[in-house]
Order: C-alpha cells, then structure tokens, then sequence
C-alpha cells in the first residue's frame, strides 16, 4: 500500500512538472529565433540595396545636402584651368552657380563624326552637388541626341534638346527617349577648395551608342 501510494506521489510530482515546464516561456527559443529573424532581415535589406536600389554617384562630400529649388535652374558656363594633369575650379564657384559646364581640350581627338558644339576636340563637361551633398563630375553628353546642355529641375538632370531626365543622385533615367545615356561620370578629386579633374579619363572618353 506504501509503495502505490510512493509511486502515485512520484507520478503526480513527474507531471507537475512537466506542467510547470510546459508553461515557462522559452527565453531560449525566443533569442535564437529573434536573433535568425533579424539575420534574414539585415540580409534581405543589404540585398535589396545591392541589386534593386541604384548606388549614389559623386565622390567626395561638399555639402551636408542640397535642396535644389522645383524651377529651372540653368547649367552656368566655368572657365577652369588646364594643365598637362587636367581641370580644375573652386568648389566655391560650383556652390555658388548649382550646376556648372566646363571645357576640357583633348590632345586625342574625338571619334570620327561625332562632332560637339563645341567643335574641334573639346570634350563638354558638367558638375553638380548632389542632393545627398556628394561632387559629381561627368560628361555633358546626352549622346544619342548629342545635346551637351542641361539644367536641374527639383531633383532632376533634364537635358536641354531632349528633355530626358534623370535622378539627381544615381543618374537613372526618370523619362525620356535617351535615359540609357546619363551623363557618364569621371573621377574628380577634392583638393582643399579645389575640385580637379585627371586627365586620362577625359582622353580616354568614348561615346557608348558608338
């Protein structure tokens, strides 16, 4: 009779037990699951911006971001020196100007029967600060129309014989028959107050559409 009884109690405190095991909340689990999930998140996002977000352009930051105002604002012309090395002119006068168009003088010349209007070899070139603040440098070219001028309208490169557009701060085509054409940007370094443009990739230039 003791031992049935023993063995009843042992058999009520086994189940009490696993009752009370049953309701403690897995901290455990929980960690480790939270922990997964947050790791297929992070690598979902980094994903995302790899292969759907298109990155930045510009390189150096000038500015801790810009607000370009919703009309037009006209692409100013900039005498900037050249050297043996290449261009170069004050971010100063970029800032103050908001969208600037330069000349470089290529010793190479252009591709057969793609004359600018600028003539001879000159290759035309623009700059702009971003809307996240960063120097961006490229080529004033809309080359399958071979317009060589542009403004900005709110957060948008418009060029000026096509009226294709562009975001401001990746170059991706917003509207128009050319946005596979951007602008195609070229190295440029900050240097103190100076922005300079190398060279070789100014000589080396070449349109894509030929």
């Amino acid at each position: 009779m003791a031992t049935k009884q023993a063995a009843r109690k042992g058999d009520l405190r086994e189940k009490r037990e696993r009752f009370e095991e049953a309701g403690k909340f897995p901290v455990g689990k929980f960690v480790a699951v939270s922990i997964m999930v947050l790791g297929l998140t992070f690598a979902g996002f980094a994903a995302y911006q790899y292969f759907v977000v298109p990155p930045s352009v510009g390189g150096a930051s000038v500015d801790s971001g810009v607000s370009y105002p919703a009309g037009q604002v006209a692409m100013v012309p900039l005498e900037a020196p050249q050297t043996a090395e290449g261009l170069s002119f004050p971010v100063q006068a970029l800032k103050d100007s908001l969208i600037v168009g330069l000349t470089y003088e290529r010793s190479q010349p252009m591709p057969a029967g793609y004359v600018t209007s600028s003539g001879g070899n000159a290759l035309p070139l623009l700059s702009y600060i971003s809307p996240k603040g960063n120097l961006v440098v490229a080529t004033s070219f809309c080359e399958p129309c071979q317009g060589d001028s542009f403004h900005i309208e709110g957060d948008a490169l418009v060029c000026d014989v096509c009226f294709t557009r562009w975001d401001l701060d990746t170059l991706e085509g917003i509207s128009g028959g050319c946005m596979a054409y951007p602008p195609e940007e070229v190295p440029a370094e900050l240097r103190g107050d100076t922005v300079f443009i190398p060279n070789a990739d100014l000589e080396a230039w070449a349109p894509r559409v030929f």
